[in-house]
């Protein structure tokens, strides 16, 4: 046998391996089930893995053997090639906010080694084959309809945040520190269309802006002045840890929960274009500051 036909082979081995071990944490009996669902698809792989799991989340589906609907949200899952992670299609095909009847295989129980989480029989769905797309089901669209519907809130200093149910964030237009910029509060948990949590942490960065602005840049060009030095042309003037937290201009107020918050700031071209993130807590201080983008 030659290189080639050694390649081929230990890599279909591998392959097969991904195969067996994905096929392996779902349940061999096949059930038909009627959907709906929330977002489009997306897919992610990890370390040398040679397929990709595509996904997408419903909101709810219906056995269609005993007529049971089964309200919340769950992952529906399939492997997919590189070509195929390529294709807006994804072999399957879905969309999001959409009704199908499909053919799954239910997750085993399960238990994450590190965290010590259990999930229950069913938390996510292997998809095995759609059978029908554009169906009709009158409880199916009242979910659906509902989800629709605009959630949102408006805290001082902003316009409207509008609640993005899929991500379980408030977005919007404000007003930080006299400077107009984005803001996003993470809900208070999944499935809940509040932030109450957030909103504290957000009315103490507002109430004390202009305080915990001036922190920000400082702990920044603490933390990033050498760098911005390091990412400069040969002829540029050096950046001082003053010039640098002067350059910084707010983009976004991003705050979590349990006091957590990120500011991004543009970066006045010191990273040619990348954010500027500072992360930080509002009873513990900053935490971080790091380039991205």
């Amino acid at each position: 046998m030659g290189h080639k036909e050694n390649v081929r082979m230990s890599l279909f081995k591998k392959q097969s391996s991904e195969i067996k071990k994905f096929e392996e944490r779902f349940d061999k009996e096949i059930k038909e089930m009627i959907v709906v669902t929330e977002g489009e698809m997306s897919a992610g792989r990890s370390g040398q893995d040679e397929y990709w799991t595509a996904s997408i989340t419903i909101l709810a589906y219906i056995d269609v053997r005993s007529g049971e609907l089964f309200e919340g949200k769950r992952g529906i899952e399939w492997l997919v090639n590189d070509k195929e992670c390529r294709s807006s299609k994804k072999i399957y095909n879905l969309k999001g906010q959409k009704i199908y009847q499909l053919i799954v295989r239910e997750s085993l129980p399960y238990e994450n080694e590190y965290t010590h989480d259990t999930f229950e029989k069913g938390h996510w769905l292997m998809l095995v084959d759609v059978k029908k797309r554009n169906y009709h089901n009158a409880q199916l669209e009242d979910i659906l309809k509902e989800y629709q519907k605009e959630v949102s809130i408006q805290p001082q200093g902003c316009q409207k945040l509008i609640l993005d149910k899929s991500l379980g964030i408030f977005s919007g237009e404000g007003n930080w520190n006299h400077e107009e910029c984005y803001i996003h509060l993470d809900t208070d948990c999944e499935g809940i269309e509040t932030a109450d949590e957030a909103l504290k942490t957000f009315q103490e960065l507002m109430a004390n802006g202009e305080v915990w602005d001036q922190k920000a840049r400082e702990y920044a060009a603490d933390e990033l002045t050498e760098l911005a030095n390091e990412w400069a042309e040969e002829n540029d003037l050096e950046i001082t840890h003053e010039d640098f937290a002067k350059r910084m201009v707010i983009s976004e107020v991003c705050v979590s929960l349990e006091g957590d918050f990120e500011l991004f700031y543009n970066d006045d071209d010191m990273f040619y274009g990348h954010v500027i993130i500072v992360s930080g807590n509002i009873h513990e201080g900053f935490k971080d500051a790091y380039i991205a983008g």
